[in-house]
């Protein structure tokens, strides 16, 4: 995402979405977090089209040894991360910014 309110509108609507399918409150906050270290791991790795379950799997590293992130209780999750990822590229789509990602090989995590 490039302009700010645009990735605002997007991880609220993100949120939203991921929201109903997990029948739970998920904050756009935490969206926010994902988007955020989603483009430092592709920008670190050089590898912008890397595929969601690799992507989930870097960023549970990072969320995992992050404090703040509640993954010891299991509120965060590689599934939880990976569907984000996938209504980002929803949004991305719909606001004209598509992204070319890798499919995944295999199974998506957490299935």
């Amino acid at each position: 995402m490039v302009d700010e309110d645009l990735e605002q509108q997007g991880a609220d609507w993100v949120a939203n979405m991921v929201s109903e399918e997990f029948e739970t409150f998920i904050p756009s906050v935490f969206c926010d977090l994902v988007f955020a270290t989603e483009r430092r791991v592709r920008e670190e790795s050089g590898d912008p089209a890397m595929d969601h379950d690799t992507m989930a799997a870097r960023l549970m590293e990072i969320f995992d040894a992050d404090p703040e992130v509640p993954t010891d209780t299991g509120a965060v999750h590689a599934h939880l991360v990976y569907e984000v990822l996938h209504w980002e590229d929803q949004f991305r789509a719909m606001a004209g910014l598509p992204r070319e990602v890798r499919p995944s090989p295999g199974r998506r995590l957490g299935l």
